[in-house]
């Protein structure tokens, strides 16, 4: 389909029936991304000012625990004012849900679950308006690099409900939006070929997904000498993961584009879009990000999104780890930036003697060890990790022996390594790849972040 058929008539077409002010929202972000700081502190703090009335008065939960604090929202004037109010948890999304829907129910909202990948998934409700600003954002944030409204897109995603009942409706839509999706779920070699056909006849202007499968996609393509597949290529965004460096030079190379961050979640919403200056700019007109825990080093990401009057999503503990920007971006915008999204808490491993090590430590490790396809590396306990790896054929006794050498390099005496060898490493149903999962960081971070001996 011509990019301006879909820019000018199929595009607007949908979002009008649908009832989604996808294009107001574009238009006025156009604008606000350069506004004077000031100026956009005041139009973003009436924003928070109208959510917390909203939640006062409409939701049971914080009605109760407002009062329970002695916090109301005409006394909160600033937001550091706003920092009194407690933090929302995804215990208390999951035991609290029917308190925090308002009476009377926003029309047209709608459960949203997250995908599980920290194993306790949750569910919040959505409005139009909440879709509508997330929408926008990403869109402006692919302007950013020349793709106007119409590109062609294929998403490498894995989401089941993305990826189930797709009959003959929506992709009629999807090609009348240009719009492809390919499942991240099934990356054997019979289905990376069948996406790079579909790749060399669609020429896509852009590739959006989990940085993992985009990972291996460029790879692919480029030792098969596929490249032709993606040289209409002008951007990559990478989301729901962590973007690793290694990643960005493997895709930039494989893919021969710039290749940008986005960050967020079902939940939190959508969070911080990546410029080609380099800088995670925050989407501040929906969204107030604050950094919790001590100055030094990476801290919770802690989210409040205006948009959620369906389900209010007030200062909310993502467990997501970020580090703060130390300058300004060189683009001009005026939006906040982040320095950096680390990951879970539970992608950090924590050793005998007390140290946080972030998953990029051990991955550094394996990935230089020849004859390993695809690891995960599991921490049971600060003594016990779980290292499950898919060998090639080359993998042998001294491949063992280096994983058993560099990984106890790394943690230190004292720490039990299981090595255990499959042909699969089941993913979860959320599509998402974590190559370290830590069931002791969180507890381990929480007390750091509480300031509690541990």
């Amino acid at each position: 389909m011509h990019p301006l058929l879909v820019r000018k008539i199929f595009f607007p077409l949908h979002e009008r029936l649908l009832g989604k002010p996808t294009l107001a929202w574009r238009s006025k972000l156009e604008h606000t991304q350069w506004m004077d700081p000031a100026r956009l502190e005041e139009y973003r703090f009436q924003r928070l000012r109208r959510l917390l009335e909203h939640a006062y008065a409409h939701v049971p939960y914080y009605h109760r625990v407002f009062d329970q604090h002695e916090i109301s929202p005409h006394r909160i004037q600033s937001f550091d004012d706003f920092g009194r109010v407690p933090c929302l948890t995804r215990e208390d999304l999951r035991a609290h849900f029917d308190e925090l829907i308002p009476t009377p129910r926003i029309p047209r909202s709608r459960p949203w679950s997250t995908g599980g990948s920290t194993g306790s998934p949750v569910t919040v409700l959505v409005d139009v308006q909440r879709v509508a600003f997330s929408e926008a954002a990403r869109l402006r944030a692919h302007g950013w690099f020349g793709l106007e409204l119409g590109a062609r897109e294929v998403a490498l995603w894995g989401s089941i409900r993305d990826l189930t009942g797709r009959g003959l409706l929506r992709a009629v839509r999807d090609r009348l939006l240009n719009y492809r999706i390919l499942s991240a779920f099934e990356m054997g070699e019979r289905n990376l070929a069948s996406y790079a056909d579909l790749l060399e006849r669609f020429q896509p202007d852009k590739i959006y997904g989990y940085s993992t499968a985009i990972t291996l996609l460029s790879q692919y393509l480029e030792h098969r000498g596929r490249r032709r597949a993606t040289s209409s290529l002008r951007a990559v965004f990478a989301t729901a993961e962590p973007l690793f460096a290694y990643q960005r030079a493997l895709i930039r190379e494989g893919l021969g584009c710039p290749v940008a961050q986005e960050y967020g979640s079902r939940d939190a919403g959508m969070v911080a879009s990546e410029c080609p200056m380099g800088g995670l700019h925050v989407n501040a007109e929906g969204v107030h990000a604050e950094l919790l825990g001590p100055s030094d080093g990476s801290r919770e990401l802690v989210i409040t999104n205006f948009d959620t009057l369906a389900m209010p999503i007030i200062r909310y503990r993502t467990q997501d780890m970020g580090t703060p920007a130390s300058n300004l971006c060189p683009c001009g915008r005026t939006l906040p930036l982040l320095g950096g999204v680390e990951g879970r808490r539970t992608d950090f491993l924590v050793t005998r003697d007390g140290r946080v090590l972030h998953a990029l430590a051990i991955i550094y490790v394996l990935r230089d060890i020849p004859g390993i396809d695809e690891f995960r590396v599991i921490q049971e306990d600060v003594s016990r990790l779980v290292i499950e790896i898919v060998p090639a054929a080359s993998f042998g006794s001294d491949g063992e022996r280096a994983v058993l050498d560099g990984v106890g390099a790394l943690m230190g005496p004292g720490i039990t390594i299981e090595l255990v060898k499959t042909d699969r490493i089941v993913r979860p149903e959320s599509g998402k790849y974590r190559y370290v999962v830590s069931k002791v960081a969180d507890q381990y971070l929480s007390a750091i972040i509480a300031g509690v001996p541990v």
